[in-house]
């Protein structure tokens, strides 16, 4: 039975103290959907740029698409423009996304294909305010901000918004972030630009160049040189402003496409899909693992020790990428667990230990290098493993 309710009393409850904890109004996200309906609108917010890439995971493969305005493009080509300006507008679009900073751009195209940068941030968050006024639930939109943007310039568009009554609001500096789901070109190719290392070359370091810093690899001056050394971004034991800190070296950019092969191992935590690909010098290049369900604890850990494995292979150092991949074999060879799996030669103590089997597989098949057939391998003594847990 429904309990009985005094529902003018409820009524003057709400209009002298509003609703809290309760929604009745809502926005749903409408992003993508709106591009796969080819829905050039976003709601509140404006359209990210007239071209831009999009960016998305296909299983293990990093999908690029590039996009431009259909909107912008049809109407470009109803103008009576000549081709080679029609093609200049076109492609400076592309590119930067906006064609505010054209200034042969005609009026009424730029008044009209106005992009989110072209958008200030104060502009942003009274456009989010007008609509929060009239939804109960939490809405937030994108607050874009140009590269080079400063921490008070977000915290301006923080406070506004908390002054307008704004229940949340997300803010993006262009270019401060890796890995994006959208980008323009432009900004893209100038991220591609920062991850060349200044002083490495396939993956080895440039020693020349090493030694002329005058601090040590920590960073830290060493009190015999006049200059100052930028690894870490420490000074005499000082840090210094973030701005003037510049890496020394950085781990190689990955080319667009890279040629691999993937191994299934049974491991005591299920069937292991191992990807090792390598470079175009037939080198290892990169690591993907993929071990259980996606989301799991089991995903979470096999994924983190394929990046890990990566990073070692591409980061610059003197010995070459499938040395550095043999120490890593040996470093997981041998770990014990709970749970082992098979007999003999084929007996899998962990996952560590299935991955290791399959790396040795592969440098197994890799042609020997030019350093492998002139010189003899000394070999390392390596300690014994203990197998399998501790006993209590």
């Amino acid at each position: 039975v429904r309990p009985t309710l005094n529902w003018d009393a409820i009524v003057a409850g709400i209009q002298t103290h509003g609703i809290r904890n309760a929604a009745q109004t809502t926005v749903a996200p409408t992003g993508t959907i709106a591009t796969v309906c080819g829905c050039e609108g976003y709601g509140c917010e404006p359209v990210f740029a007239l071209g831009y890439v999009r960016h998305f995971k296909d299983g293990d493969r990093d999908v690029e698409l590039a996009y431009t305005s259909p909107l912008f493009a049809q109407r470009l080509d109803e103008l009576d423009l000549s081709a080679a300006r029609k093609e200049a507008l076109k492609h400076h679009a592309a590119t930067y996304g906006t064609i505010q900073d054209m200034a042969d751009a005609p009026a009424d195209l730029r008044n009209t294909f106005v992009v989110s940068s072209d958008i200030s941030a104060e502009e942003h968050v009274r456009m989010q305010a007008a609509i929060q006024a009239f939804v109960d639930n939490s809405i937030s939109k994108t607050c874009n901000f140009p590269e080079g943007a400063t921490e008070e310039d977000v915290a301006k568009a923080y406070r506004l918004a908390w002054e307008l009554g704004c229940k949340g609001l997300t803010v993006y500096v262009t270019g401060s972030r890796q890995q994006v789901v959208l980008e323009t070109k432009a900004t893209k190719e100038k991220k591609g630009e920062a991850e060349e290392a200044p002083h490495a070359t396939n993956g080895h370091v440039d020693h020349s160049a090493m030694e002329q810093s005058s601090g040590n690899v920590n960073g830290h001056a060493n009190g015999h040189s006049n200059g100052t050394a930028h690894v870490n971004g420490y000074t005499n034991g000082h840090k210094e402003d973030a701005a003037n800190v510049r890496p020394l070296v950085t781990k190689r950019p990955r080319p667009k496409r890279l040629l691999g092969s993937t191994y299934r191992k049974d491991t005591p935590l299920g069937s292991a899909y191992i990807t090792v690909n390598s470079d175009e010098r037939n080198e290892p290049f990169e690591v993907f693992l993929n071990v259980g369900k996606a989301g799991s604890e089991v995903s979470a850990v096999s994924e983190a020790m394929g990046r890990l494995i990566s990073l070692v292979l591409r980061m610059p150092a003197t010995l070459p990428p499938s040395e550095r991949l043999r120490w890593v074999m040996d470093e997981m060879a041998g770990i014990g667990g709970g749970r082992p799996l098979g007999f003999g030669a084929n007996r899998v103590r962990s996952l560590p230990d299935g991955i290791a089997q399959v790396l040795a597989e592969h440098l197994s098949e890799l042609p020997p290098s030019r350093e492998e057939a002139h010189a003899e391998q000394l070999a390392l003594p390596i300690a014994q493993r203990p197998i399998g847990d501790i006993c209590p």
